[in-house]
């Protein structure tokens, strides 16, 4: 199935709404999203941080959510 292709901005709203379902996640109010090259036909993009910063263990627990959103959207070139 192809990816969906979303702007940044887009992409940020989409982040936010699923991860603030996620423990830790409840009060972060932005998401810094950098393009980077895909490999072997994955995302071209990754979540750089969060404002205000989460935890490592809140991180590990929404690392499916994030796997599962970066196989579902492209950045918009």
């Amino acid at each position: 199935m192809p990816c969906e292709l979303r702007s940044q901005a887009e992409l940020r709203e989409i982040c936010l709404r699923a991860l603030h379902k996620q423990a830790g996640f409840e009060d972060v109010g932005d998401i810094f999203i950098r393009p980077c090259a895909p490999e072997g036909g994955g995302a071209n993009w990754a979540l750089a941080g969060f404002r205000p910063r989460v935890d490592n263990a809140a991180l590990r627990g929404a690392r499916g959510v994030i796997d599962r959103l970066r196989s579902s959207y492209q950045l918009r070139a």
